[in-house]
């Protein structure tokens, strides 16, 4: 029992003779006055979101919500943004399996690092949907600027004294991320549907194999998610006219996956293990495949044809 709340919430455990309330309780009580205050805060923005464009007013009714394609759009923001978070987060605990070396935090950070790097890599390659190129030099560089990307990676990794020698083959997975944008052709719901698919391939090639194969399938989650963002946001806005700007700002809301999801799949790792935990990211990955067709036909039947959108950067 504890004497004041200052005593539950600052109190020393060890030494509090009459607490018995455990650690986890009071973990417990931390994340649900956490969830509080977010709500709280999220309350507040939203009461104050018609003010953030004197133009665009609610009107009675459902307003921005009437939009099937924004409906979806935030659920697939919030999954997007926390499988991207999630196998990062998840990924140093993996590594210090012995399924995968037993690796001690020193080894781990180039691998971290190549997971970020992915990103960078595949948002390196998108931005050149926003120059104006003729059709050769734009293939020459969707060759040329990712791997400058992996090839900045390395050099950064190697001045660090870390070894780079084990992710020189991850250069094959940047061919599947080339492979991927040439297939798309810049429109955003087959990029989508091709990206998401390739990631749920990729989370079930890590599953279903351990070492190197499986760990650099895990990594290629990063390639995967690299060009999403743009891809969903256009595809939930699209249509939305006067509502523009307030679907874009509950769109933004909805990183909150980022806070969710990742210990979702640290809980599911308690319970099971860490290597079983990123069936979560092939589900992400499989609901994002399904956004792409569900949001192309939703927007079919309002006479928007999507793929004539241009994909943007992140």
């Amino acid at each position: 029992r504890f004497n004041t709340l200052k005593d539950l919430l600052f109190g020393d455990l060890n030494k509090s003779s009459e607490t018995n309330v455990t650690i986890t309780s009071v973990n417990t009580l931390y994340y649900l006055l956490a969830g509080v205050f977010m709500l709280a805060a999220l309350f507040l923005f939203v009461s104050k979101l018609p003010r953030l464009n004197s133009n665009e007013v609610f009107e009675p009714g459902l307003g921005v919500f009437k939009y099937p394609q924004l409906r979806w759009g935030m659920v697939a923001i919030f999954v997007y943004v926390g499988v991207e978070v999630s196998i990062q987060s998840n990924l140093g605990a993996l590594l210090k399996t012995s399924a995968y070396g037993s690796l001690d935090d020193s080894l781990i950070s180039p691998f971290i690092s190549l997971y970020w790097g992915s990103l960078m890599i595949g948002r390196w390659a998108g931005a050149l949907s926003a120059f104006k190129l003729n059709k050769t030099m734009r293939v020459v560089l969707s060759i040329v600027i990712p791997y400058l990307a992996f090839g900045l990676f390395l050099f950064i990794n190697d001045l660090r004294g870390s070894d780079v020698s084990e992710l020189y083959s991850y250069a094959y997975c940047v061919a599947i991320l080339i492979g991927g944008i040439f297939i798309s052709q810049e429109k955003p719901a087959r990029m989508l549907l091709v990206f998401s698919g390739a990631g749920v391939i990729a989370m079930l090639v890590g599953l279903f194999s351990t070492g190197n194969i499986s760990l650099f399938a895990f990594l290629c989650g990063g390639l995967c998610c690299s060009i999403m963002w743009p891809c969903i946001f256009a595809m939930s806005i699209t249509g939305l006219g006067k509502y523009t700007g307030q679907g874009s700002a509950f769109l933004i809301m909805m990183i909150l996956g980022g806070a969710i999801i990742p210990p979702l799949q640290g809980y599911i790792a308690d319970i099971s293990n860490i290597h079983g935990s990123y069936w979560v990211a092939v589900v992400c990955f499989a609901f994002l495949a399904w956004f792409a067709i569900k949001v192309k036909k939703e927007l079919a039947t309002q006479g928007i044809d999507i793929d004539q959108t241009a994909v943007g950067g992140h």
